[in-house]
């Protein structure tokens, strides 16, 4: 039997994060947790949230849970102080417990208001603030710090709310696995509400919204479907029958070919609109009384799965090489091809595990970085090869770098590209190695300033094309000319660069670590220790720390000063 709140406990108070829970352990326990305790014992073991298995990829559906509760305070049967006191923000949606406290912006102007959380509800009053001394704010939001004690709130831009700006209300549904989910769904395949990350009854849970590492991994004061741990699709934590267990969410996940512009593989998944084939000709309605007796049309039982319907769009329900679609040639039923664009490969990549942090970055795997090219040259006082620098595939047959890795204008003929290497200097069961044809340095590259300091690698190729597409190897996806990156943006960078500045010697492993974009009034000499900065350039460093370790990942450290790490980036030290 389902244990059932009592009638005195406001709406949702369950789900919202906070369900009836003793204040304190050598304190009596009150009738009603019992009861609720041997109601959710029968096959669920010690409560709460016994039984749960340790990983979450078991997550099935279960009964519907309460609805999220928006009571502010959630209140409490008098003389019951066994039990926690809940208050719900009405302006932010948040919730936060007996005592704890919190900013927000005021609903007037640009006043900000220190809130605190008493047996009556939120207390507010305003107080005065002053900018961050360091970016904590995401997605371009404006953060603001108390004047008097440590607490800041951030305004956030339209379409990014919580905390720290991190939740996306645009986002309609997930790519991939949804590891990077950052929406607003937060109901499961059950028809559950999820519990809001932040619950006390979370804490001692393998992901809670007050692990250190919850920002990252989307986790906050929120119910919203996340996926920390890398299962197949995002999930969350609901209350039923006693216990706190894992579900998956109902969220929609998006379609691989955005916009029906194009199909990937062979196109099954394609539910685009295209309805011309290779010829020119207009495809028929699956729906068409033309089709009746073949194999596949908009009346069999699982037409609507195979994307089949009333409708004259290409698909390709058997698993063809591409869609297709049926089509009136000289009054004869035919098959033909259709004319939808293969969508481009280039981006994609497998799934970083975790590994162990070094630094100056992070060991990776090439898998993670398909794009990622090793250059080599001829030594000039001993046999074999020496690593040089870093680089891109930008094409097929050309890489991009640093011009000052070139400096010495080495031949051609000596320089080499490795593609798919993990470790640059041991060979890979899917490396691919090709000889130079060409480099070629920007015409304006200052050697004195770095200003302009890009090269690109033109590979030999007797075919007319070179890098074949692999699991590790792959191009990387150019941006428009016209991209502006707002301040604090994150940035991912790779390579094979040293430890430390003055290293003699490079990484023995691939590495890739994460910066964030500095705003131009702190790209400045004086801020740079007067380096000479062009409106070419960048700054970007690791903000993460804090204090002294404010740069822990330096682009310069990673990239090996290949194309990720000195084109067009001045990093802060």
């Amino acid at each position: 039997t389902q244990a059932r709140p009592p009638a005195w406990l406001p709406a949702g108070a369950l789900s919202s994060g906070h369900p009836l829970e003793p204040a304190h352990r050598g304190r009596r326990p009150h009738p009603l947790a019992l009861k609720l305790k041997e109601a959710g014992a029968a096959g669920s073991g010690d409560w709460p949230g016994a039984g749960e298995k340790a990983t979450p990829s078991s997550r099935g559906a279960g009964a519907p849970a309460a609805a999220r509760g928006t009571e502010a305070p959630a209140r409490v049967r008098r003389g019951a102080r066994s039990f926690r006191v809940t208050c719900v923000d009405q302006q932010t949606q948040l919730t936060y417990q007996r005592r704890e406290s919190w900013l927000r912006p005021g609903l007037r102007g640009n006043r900000v208001e220190y809130c605190r959380c008493s047996s009556g509800g939120p207390r507010c009053h305003s107080v005065p603030v002053q900018s961050c001394s360091e970016p904590r704010c995401l997605n371009g939001g404006t953060c603001s710090q108390a004047l008097y004690f440590s607490d800041f709130v951030c305004q956030c831009p339209e379409g990014f709310v919580g905390k720290r700006c991190e939740v996306d209300t645009r986002a309609r549904c997930y790519e991939d696995r949804g590891i990077g989910y950052r929406g607003t769904w937060s109901t499961t395949e059950s028809g559950a509400q999820c519990v809001n990350w932040n619950s006390s009854w979370l804490a001692l849970k393998p992901y809670s919204g007050r692990k250190p590492n919850a920002l990252r991994l989307g986790l906050g004061n929120h119910n919203y479907c996340r996926n920390p741990d890398r299962d197949t699709k995002p999930w969350c934590y609901v209350f039923r029958a006693g216990t706190y267990s894992p579900e998956f969410c109902s969220t929609p996940a998006c379609s691989k070919e955005k916009n029906g512009n194009c199909y990937l593989g062979k196109g099954q998944a394609y539910r685009g609109t295209h309805s011309l084939t290779t010829s020119g000709a207009s495809c028929l309605p699956w729906n068409s009384m033309l089709l009746v007796g073949e194999k596949y049309t908009a009346r069999q039982s699982n037409a609507e799965a195979l994307g089949l319907g009333k409708h004259n769009y290409c698909r390709n329900p058997d698993g063809d090489s591409k869609p297709w679609c049926h089509v009136l040639k000289n009054r004869k039923l035919v098959i033909e091809y259709c004319d939808v664009p293969q969508c481009a490969t280039c981006g994609l990549r497998q799934d970083k595990q975790p590994q162990f942090r070094i630094k100056g970055g992070l060991f990776t795997d090439i898998t993670a970085h398909p794009w990622q090219a090793a250059i080599f040259t001829n030594n000039r006082r001993s046999p074999g090869e020496r690593f040089l620098c870093g680089g891109i595939l930008i094409n097929s047959c050309w890489v991009l770098s640093a011009a000052h890795c070139f400096l010495e204008r080495f031949p051609q003929q000596k320089l080499r590209v490795i593609l798919g290497r993990t470790y640059p200097l041991v060979s890979a069961e899917e490396e691919q190695i090709f000889e130079v044809e060409q480099p070629i340095l920007h015409e304006r590259f200052d050697e004195g300033t770095y200003d302009n300091d890009i090269a690109l690698l033109k590979l030999k190729s007797t075919s007319g094309s070179c890098a074949q597409e692999s699991q590790a190897v792959r191009l990387v996806c150019l941006p428009d000319a016209s991209l502006q990156l707002p301040d604090w943006t994150e940035c991912e960078l790779s390579g094979y660069g040293k430890h430390e500045e003055f290293s003699p010697v490079f990484s023995e492993q691939l590495k890739e670590a994460h910066v964030r974009l500095y705003p131009s009034s702190r790209c400045t000499p004086q801020q740079l220790k007067n380096r000479t900065v062009t409106g070419n350039m960048l700054c970007a460093g690791d903000t993460r720390s804090g204090g002294a370790q404010v740069n822990l990942h330096d682009a310069c450290q990673v990239s090996g000063a290949g194309a990720a790490g000195r084109t067009g980036a001045a990093s802060q030290e």
